[in-house]
Parts: C-alpha cells; structure tokens; sequence
C-alpha cells in the first residue's frame, strides 16, 4: 500500500474533536441540508472545503455506474446500487488535491438512504491505475448517523478505468475502483462502527463545479 502523504512537523494538520463534528452534523440535520452539495462537514475530508450546490445526476454516463458490497455492524446491508435508480457525481478535492465522488442510493433526496462520499487522495482524472489512500464518509439519512475515517488512514482505493466521456459541456469522466478498509469507520457521534466489504464503484468526475 502506498505511504499517506503526513503533513510537515512545523504546521501540524488541525483536527476536530467530536463536539465540534457533532455540532456540525446537528446544524445539517436541522436545515435538511444532507445532500451531498451540501456536505460542508467539519470532518478532516471537508474541512476547509466549500461544496457548491448542484444536483447529483443519475448514474447513467456511457454504461450505467454502480455501488457494490457489503456493510456490517451499526448498518447491515447488501449494496447494489446501478444505474438510473442511484445518484452520483464528483468534483475536484480542496484546492485541486485529489477526487472526490459521491453515491446516493436514491436519485430523489427526499427518499432517505445511504450515501457514501469517496475523497480520493492524489488522483488525477485520466492518469494511472494506482492504489491512493481515500477518505470515506457514510451517511445514514434515515438513522440520522454519520461513520468516517475521521482522519485515520484506514481506507484505499484501487483505480481499475478512467474514460473520459464525450459530448459534455465540461471535462467529465467515468471513473471505476475497488475500495477497502482495513479497520471499521466510527461513528461521528456517539457509539458504534460501520465495516465495509470491499465495494466496487463506477461513479462520475466533473473538473468544473457549477
């Protein structure tokens, strides 16, 4: 696995303690703002980051994209998630460092479900097929909850096909993977784990934010 890039010993990286996480995610929930333009959290993934608001598409590009695996513990359940009937999109990290997508079980947000965003350290659209290390947020609409690597260096994504898709208006990109855990994601807030299989992903990129 490759090494995570650790930040320098004179400007050591902030991270939030649970009051604050769990502050933020209390002010999500109240304003009904769980979508995921919206997911400004104060998690190490997010922090600093501005989501601008857009509609997430169907997962439909030039095949139909798709989340597959399993989830033990706080959340039980078989995902297999394609096409037409889940959501997905993807933007540029902070400051251009990086990928991040997301997957919403449903294409209406205001049917609750899961909802998994993916920030992909180092990845550029197009380049190479490498293992990179991968931030991971989970969000339980319907419990209310969130599980994430919270800054841990825990999870990986392996990146299979990159193609670039055509007649778009910006630069987009289908983008295909496996990703993995080696420990569970803890809850944001309170007690409680979720553990993934490994889930294989086919989900969209954007360069340009609207």
């Amino acid at each position: 696995m490759n090494q995570s890039i650790q930040p320098t010993q004179d400007t050591p990286a902030a991270s939030p303690d649970r009051s604050t996480i769990l502050l933020s995610l209390i002010s999500l929930l109240l304003t009904g703002s769980i979508g995921w333009m919206t997911l400004n959290l104060q998690l190490p993934e997010a922090s600093g980051a501005s989501l601008a608001p857009r509609e997430m598409d169907r997962c439909v590009m030039d095949q139909n994209g798709y989340l597959r695996g399993e989830l033990f513990g706080a959340v039980r359940q078989t995902l297999d998630w394609q096409g037409e009937v889940m959501a997905c999109d993807g933007m540029p990290r902070p400051e251009g460092k990086g990928i991040r997508l997301a997957f919403r079980e449903h294409t209406n947000p205001d049917n609750p479900g899961l909802m998994f965003v993916i920030g992909i350290e180092d990845a550029v659209p197009g380049e190479g097929t490498a293992e990179l290390a991968a931030n991971v947020t989970l969000n339980d609409q319907p419990g209310g909850r969130f599980f994430g690597t919270q800054g841990e260096q825990s999870c990986w994504v392996t990146l299979i096909e990159q193609v670039r898709l055509k007649g778009t208006i910006d630069e987009a990109w289908r983008i295909d993977g496996l990703l993995y855990c080696a420990s569970a994601l803890p809850a944001a807030a309170g007690s409680g784990s979720v553990t993934l299989g490994e889930l294989e992903f086919s989900g969209q990129y954007r360069a340009v934010v609207d």
